[in-house]
């Protein structure tokens, strides 16, 4: 088996070559947006299935502490505690 030096095709992807180690493999466009699709459709999937199983409750999204309407509120909550 020869090894490649250079770029080439392979399997109708651009490979690139740097000191004989692939450097990158370009994908062409329309699979790369296929496979952001797949990808986002895998994501919906996961959540879905982590809601189902794992249910928020209310309040989960409220953080923990205090929350400032401002920077100056915050400031004078924290200088109030000294």
């Amino acid at each position: 088996m020869s090894s490649l030096s250079f770029d080439a095709e392979v399997a109708g992807h651009q490979v690139i070559f740097s000191a004989g180690q692939v450097e990158a493999v370009v994908v062409p466009l329309e699979e790369y947006r296929a496979l952001k699709a797949l990808e986002q459709h895998e994501a919906e999937l996961y959540w879905v299935a982590h809601e189902s199983r794992y249910p928020s409750q209310p309040g989960d999204d409220v953080p923990d502490g205090n929350v400032y309407e401002s920077m100056e509120a915050l400031v004078a909550d924290l200088g109030a505690g000294e």
